[in-house]
């Protein structure tokens, strides 16, 4: 099977290519618009530099690659509305325009957001909740989710989608919360701060490890029967467990051993999502997967990171 992954030197995709190159019999293709790693881990990959908003490089891409199934991690979570739907919703078309021409049988799996459900309240969220997005980048994703959909039903194209909830793993960027929590602990290891800074430490999050995430993904993608059971549908991909922010503060004292002081603005900002919690039962009837990681774990591997 030929695999192209798109957003492949991000986060998730460095991960979902260590994935990939594990597995039998499957020719791997990492797209990126940043600059591309030098070597991978396992096997050789074909790095290609494209961004999704120039639509002649990428159906050229696409047509000399010809992949058999697509992951498209690709996207921005920060920016201007503006800089969110190009990116999220109109290049994610150009991918599936490119696509339907060159390999309408192609599957593809789009990776989405638990942000597009927003606030649900203090309960489980399965994949009918409705969407109620609180942020630019929900928004964003809502529309991207909706084109691809749109693309299953109008041309039975070989489409799913996943809502991964809150990754954190090894060299997560410290935009992310645990990435920013996890950094300033290093960094009052090694005598560069003395206090943790944060906005807030009251929300709840479902945090589910990148490793066991891509899993996941590679489950639907590569499940025998696809086109029947995985294709038009969307599956969330979570842990099955809200953890409070100061959860993680917790959890990492009792690791390294040590007490931290926790700095907070005199004024507690706006909390737009408190709760989050996933049901992830769709997916493990689907195709057997549950998450392996512990969350303690995960912690521990984020700090044992160089």
């Amino acid at each position: 099977m030929k695999v192209l992954v798109t957003g492949a030197s991000g986060f998730t995709g460095v991960q979902m290519t260590r994935c990939l190159s594990l597995q039998k019999r499957v020719t791997l293709t990492g797209l990126s618009r940043k600059v591309l790693p030098l070597n991978t881990d396992a096997r050789k990959i074909l790095w290609v530099n494209c961004d999704l908003l120039d639509r002649d490089r990428l159906f050229n891409i696409m047509s000399q690659t010809r992949p058999d199934a697509i992951v498209h991690l690709a996207g921005l979570n920060r920016g201007s509305i503006k800089e969110l739907l190009e990116t999220n919703a109109i290049g994610t078309k150009n991918l599936l325009d490119a696509t339907f021409k060159i390999n309408k049988k192609c599957r593809i799996l789009v990776v989405s957001s638990s942000a597009i459900y927003g606030y649900a309240g203090r309960t489980t969220i399965a994949e009918d909740t409705p969407f109620r997005p609180l942020s630019d980048y929900g928004v964003s994703k809502t529309a991207q989710e909706s084109l691809a959909l749109m693309y299953h039903t109008l041309y039975d194209m070989g489409v799913a989608v996943v809502r991964p909830f809150n990754l954190f793993g090894p060299y997560q960027p410290n935009s992310f919360v645990c990435g920013h929590i996890v950094k300033q602990v290093k960094d009052i290891k090694y005598g560069r701060r003395k206090n943790i800074d944060l906005l807030e430490t009251k929300s709840y999050r479902d945090f589910i490890d990148v490793r066991d995430a891509v899993e996941a993904y590679w489950a639907i993608l590569s499940h025998p029967k696809f086109e029947k059971q995985c294709a038009g549908k969307a599956f969330n991909v979570g842990f099955g467990i809200a953890r409070c922010i100061s959860e993680l503060i917790t959890e990492i004292e009792s690791i390294t051993g040590k007490k931290y002081k926790i700095n907070l603005p005199k004024k507690s900002p706006e909390i737009r999502i408190p709760y989050q919690e996933c049901n992830y039962s769709r997916l493990h009837k689907t195709t057997g997967w549950a998450p392996k990681i512990s969350f303690k774990q995960t912690l521990t591997d984020m700090l044992d990171a160089a």
